[in-house]
This record gives C-alpha cells, sequence and structure tokens, in this order.
C-alpha cells in the first residue's frame, strides 16, 4: 500500500473516533446540565470545561468575547475554523475518503458523502430547534452505521488495520485527555473531598463514553472518582478503556508488520512503544489519580502517534 493511502486511512480513523468522542461529551453534558448545575456562572463554567476536555481555549478566547452553551456548540459543532469541531472531522473524513475510493467499500463512501451533506446544511439555530437530543443522536447514529458497515464489509486487511489502528490511538488519546482535564476542575474547586459532587460528575463522565452500564456490572454503586478511573484506564474488556485501546492497536500494528516486509523493521520501534507505554500503565495502578500519570500518558501516546508517522507514511522512512 502507498504510504499516502495508509496515512488517509489512518486519519480517517482518528477523526471518526473524535467526531464520537465529542458528540457523546456534548450530547450527554447538555442534557444533563440541570442535575449538575444550580446558577448561571455555573453553567457556563460547566461549559469552559467542557471545551478545555475537547476543544482548545486559546483558540476559542480569540474568537469568542464569552463562553456560554451556544458560542461553547458553535465552537466544538460548527466552527469551520476549528480543526477539531464536529463538522472540521466530517468534512475532512469525506475528504480522505474520496481520495480512497479505490480501497475502500462503496458503502462506507455513501454513508459519509451522505451524512457530509445533511451537516453542512445545519447550524446552530437549526440544532436547537429541532432539539440538540435529535441533533446529535442524529450524529452517533452516522457513527455506529459508518462503524458497523466497515465491521461488517471490510476485508481484515492492510486498510482494515490502519483505519483502526487511528481509531485506538485516538480513543486513548482522548480518555487520557479527558481524565486530565476533569482532575485539574476537581483540584481547581475542590469537589474531590465532596462526594456528591463528585457522584454526579462521574456519572456523567461514564455515560458520556457509553461505559455506566458496564462500570455498574463491576462495580456496583461504588461510584467514586478511583473507581471510575481505574475501569477508565485499566479495564481489560471495556472497549475505551486506555489498556484496551492500547492493546488493540498493538495488534492492528503487528498485523502491518506481517502483512507488509516493507514495514516489518520499522514498525518494531512503534510496537514497542505500544507495550512500553502498557506496561507503565499496568505497573501504576497505585498512581491512577495523579496529574503525573496522565500527563505522562498523554505525552507518551503523542509519541507513539509521532513515531507511528515516521514508520508508516513518511516517505524517506518506508522501503522501496
Amino acid at each position: 500500500m502507498m504510504n499516502r493511502c495508509a496515512e488517509l486511512l489512518f486519519w480517517v480513523g482518528r477523526y471518526t473516533e473524535r467526531i464520537e468522542n465529542h458528540t457523546r461529551l456534548i450530547d450527554v453534558n447538555f442534557h444533563m446540565r440541570h442535575e449538575l448545575i444550580k446558577n448561571e456562572n455555573e453553567q457556563d463554567y460547566m461549559w469552559e470545561r467542557l471545551v478545555s476536555a475537547i476543544g482548545n481555549v486559546d483558540n476559542f478566547n480569540k474568537k469568542y468575547k464569552e463562553i456560554n452553551e451556544h458560542s461553547a456548540i458553535q465552537f466544538l459543532t460548527f466552527d469551520k475554523t476549528n480543526a477539531n469541531s464536529i463538522y472540521s472531522c466530517v468534512q475532512q473524513t469525506r475528504t480522505n475518503m474520496r481520495a480512497l475510493r479505490q480501497l475502500l467499500p462503496d458503502e462506507l463512501w455513501d454513508i459519509t458523502n451522505a451524512f457530509y451533506l445533511w451537516l453542512k446544511d445545519q447550524n446552530l439555530k437549526t440544532a436547537l430547534e429541532q432539539s440538540p437530543y435529535f441533533f446529535y443522536q442524529r450524529i452517533r447514529e452516522w457513527i455506529s452505521s459508518f462503524n458497523g458497515t466497515a465491521f461488517s464489509v471490510m476485508a481484515r486487511e492492510q486498510e482494515w488495520d490502519f483505519l483502526h489502528a487511528g481509531k485506538h490511538l485516538e480513543r486513548a488519546e482522548n480518555i487520557l485527555r479527558i481524565l486530565y482535564t476533569i482532575y485539574i476542575n476537581f483540584l481547581e474547586d475542590g469537589s474531590l473531598s465532596q462526594k456528591k459532587s463528585d457522584y454526579n460528575r462521574m456519572i456523567v463522565l461514564l455515560k458520556s463514553i457509553g461505559g455506566y452500564e458496564g462500570f455498574r456490572k463491576v462495580h456496583a454503586n461504588n461510584v467514586s472518582f478511583e473507581s471510575v478511573v481505574e475501569y477508565m484506564m485499566l479495564h481489560p474488556t471495556f472497549p475505551r478503556s486506555v489498556h484496551y485501546s492500547l492493546t488493540s492497536l498493538e495488534t492492528n500494528l503487528q498485523n502491518i508488520r506481517q502483512q507488509d516486509y516493507n514495514f516489518s523493521l520499522l514498525s518494531d520501534q512503534a510496537i514497542e512503544l505500544a507495550a512500553k507505554i502498557k506496561d507503565i500503565l499496568a505497573g501504576s495502578q497505585g498512581e491512577l489519580y495523579g496529574l503525573d500519570l496522565l500527563y505522562q500518558m498523554l505525552g507518551s501516546c503523542h509519541q507513539l502517534g509521532e513515531t507511528i508517522t515516521k514508520t508508516f507514511f513518511q516517505e524517506e522512512f518506508v522501503g522501496a
């Protein structure tokens, strides 16, 4: 496979995962905001924390005078100048998919193109008028349709592994970034010592990543910051845990190495780094609740992304 096509596939996986992550967080926070806030100022602070978790506060502040429900949703969902907005990610996914049409099933292009055409006609006003619940539900349904179709019709060859390598790396980074931001917020407002506030926020967090039911099966009603962090970081069967994501990523990289001789030696460094990150995580159970570990893990995932890029996508690193 040409390294350019491999890179496009890798980023399709990252973009689609980023869209789902953002959609879940916005949707759950929007519909549970009345359970978490007591006044308008606290509501604005909630949106500020959401922008911190999945956006870029500096970029937001350059364009918007104040942060509130409307400006946050606009920035995270529709803002074309925000490279991480849902619209920008859908647009880039479509651009990549168009270049990959000869490598991917037609159904995936049809799903992506139809959704992009619908989304580009939407705006903040239409989203709020039709109910944000139905609007974000539509996005989640599109992601489910895309993922389900890919699972059903894609051959388990290099295209599949590059797509899912991007998805799993993005998923691990998303979880770590969310936990890092939440921990900082807890330290700032002192809510780690407020059990009721802790409980309510953890319920929202679990629901936003689709982990509420799975968590309750393991921990019943023991909903604490520590138990939720442990579940999100270490649980071996929860598909959004950092451990599960890195294990799946390692498998994708090993499959790529086996399928392509040109990558057999170069990909070792990416596989070894993924395994090293897993080892750090597995050996730090007593330190899961500190900023240092979360920061270290985020840095390691970023380094892994750079290593994958140098290994598979840059021409000077790919054999003839």
